[in-house]
């Protein structure tokens, strides 16, 4: 028996589900695109999760040629993995979750000559948890900034897809693959092949969804001087406290923030007038948000 017909007398039990390991091919659609787009999927690994201080490591990306109508995704057009040395031992988790060494560091450097002219080109980049890589990379390669970003772990609605997890890796499992994850250009090549599928539930394509979601204004509330007694009633919101956040003209920090749809920013501003500032003159504050400031450090500050 052929390993098709392997996998489909397991499968048809209803007691086996076969995953495939992920090989990255050199093109996911024939023909070309009728609106060409220039993608680049992007990860890091770093020496620990402060955005504000902590040195990548190893980056990898891939860069992809997609339709911007249909979200289709073509020719894989250039991929780059590269380590670069941080000079400072990394921290046993870091070793074990990644696998990198310190030998495997000492000299190295990424190379900016190759990284820049792609990530510049790009009309979107995408990583699996832009509110982390976007800052990393931003820091590292200052011509950035100000670049469109989508999420692959934000930007589409896993929730309504009965996929529990955002893990990278369990939704591979639920898209029926699987790769070796925490090593930066794996998880690109797999964030990419995620795009390329249809979602469990609403059929849609991930990458058309994804762009959807990028496309749409949003508004990021500050919830200024919110009382106190206050707080448990913005978590259940899902308000995220911000400590970095500085008040203008008293030098406090700290703010409770939230990013909502430009559609639902009326019923936001209700709902903080009635629950959070009741009887009292409503403080918040808000911004628009495009893709060229979503997951940027900037996005959590006030003009």
């Amino acid at each position: 028996m052929s390993e098709h017909d392997v996998i489909q007398s397991l499968e048809a039990t209803g007691r086996y589900r076969v995953l495939e390991r992920l090989q990255a091919p050199e093109r996911y659609q024939e023909g070309s695109p009728q609106t060409p787009r220039i993608g680049i999927v992007i990860d890091t690994e770093t020496t620990g999760i402060d955005i504000r201080q902590d040195k990548i490591i190893e980056l990898g990306f891939v860069a992809f040629e997609y339709d911007a109508t249909s979200g289709l995704i073509y020719r894989i057009l250039h991929t780059f993995d590269g380590f670069e040395d941080p000079k400072e031992p990394l921290s046993d988790i870091v070793k074990r979750i990644t696998g990198i060494d310190d030998a495997m560091l000492v000299g190295q450097a990424l190379d900016d000559a190759e990284i820049e002219p792609w990530l510049l080109k790009a009309d979107l980049v995408i990583a699996h948890n832009a509110a982390f890589d976007r800052p990393m990379l931003e820091r590292r390669f200052t011509k950035l900034e100000g670049m469109a970003w989508a999420c692959t772990f934000k930007d589409i609605d896993w929730d309504a897809e009965n996929i529990a997890s955002r893990k990278l890796d369990y939704i591979a499992f639920q898209l029926g693959y699987f790769f070796d994850g925490h090593r930066a250009v794996n998880d690109a090549q797999a964030t990419l092949h995620l795009l390329t599928c249809a979602l469990p539930t609403s059929k849609q394509l991930a990458m058309g969804q994804l762009l959807m979601l990028a496309r749409e204004v949003r508004q990021r509330f500050f919830a200024i001087a919110a009382p106190f007694d206050k707080k448990d009633v913005l978590k259940e919101r899902s308000y995220q406290w911000i400590p970095e956040f500085v008040h203008a003209g008293t030098g406090k920090k700290g703010v409770w923030s939230k990013a909502v749809a430009d559609s639902d920013a009326a019923v936001e501003k209700q709902w903080l007038t009635e629950n959070i500032y009741v009887g009292k003159k409503a403080a918040y504050q808000c911004k628009s948000l495009t893709a060229r400031e979503r997951y940027a450090l900037k996005e959590c500050e006030l003009p």
